[in-house]
């Protein structure tokens, strides 16, 4: 995303040998465990070295620091959870009540399994707007309420919702709704979510997304 891209160095090439590769998967397996027992402040090169039981010269030929290799760990998560709130409604842009909760709990799902983690990038991004993790929190919210609100734009259009709703402002407001649940909630909930509870969670947030939008379905 281009706000990360100005805000941090570019990364060093991918290592072009298997044994190469290898390392750079090893040391990333190795930095998810360190930050997710640890946290973003306490976590060190030397944890992420020990754990990955290798040297600090096989960590500095693919990583620079330790932002460096979290934003590594990162990126695929936030794809992962971005890809599965993609709403599935078929062709038509306007779902039912139904199948907009079915996509919620989805994406709450994904964010459950990776919610250490996730906590970890907040803690991170809460250091202020020139760290480069708020560049990567703030970047990924906005890579959602595009999407939003090109969908509510698309309804609007074809007369489906009210013509007085502003499509930015109501994918702000209702993506942060989502968000900061599924952080409290889950990202910060001292024990794994059951199934039970995350469908509980998505289900009505996501009605009082969908109403707030729709209206009650008839």
């Amino acid at each position: 995303m281009s706000e990360l891209a100005e805000l941090s160095v570019e990364p060093l090439p991918s290592p072009p040998t298997q044994k190469g590769l290898a390392m750079r998967e090893r040391l990333l397996k190795a930095a998810a465990r360190a930050f997710t027992r640890r946290g973003y402040e306490l976590t060190r090169v030397e944890d992420i070295v020990k754990a990955a039981r290798t040297s600090y010269g096989n960590f500095y030929r693919h990583f620079r620091n330790k932002d460096e290799v979290l934003m590594a760990v990162l990126r695929p998560l936030l794809d992962e959870v971005y890809v599965s709130s993609k709403r599935r409604g078929g062709s038509s842009a306007h779902l039912t009540e139904d199948e907009f909760a079915a996509n919620t709990i989805a994406f709450l799902r994904i964010y459950a399994r990776h919610r250490e983690l996730l906590r970890v990038m907040r803690e991170a991004a809460a250091r202020g707007e020139k760290a480069s993790f708020y560049s990567m929190w703030i970047g990924e919210r906005e890579r959602f309420v595009r999407r939003t609100t090109a969908w509510l734009k698309r309804l609007q259009a074809a007369g489906a919702i009210d013509s007085g709703l502003d499509p930015e402002v109501a994918a702000e407001t209702l993506g942060a709704l989502t968000e900061q649940l599924a952080y409290v909630k889950l990202g910060l909930a001292p024990a794994k979510p059951s199934d039970a509870e995350i469908e509980r969670l998505g289900s009505h947030s996501a009605r009082i997304w969908y109403r707030g939008v729709f209206g009650r379905e008839r």
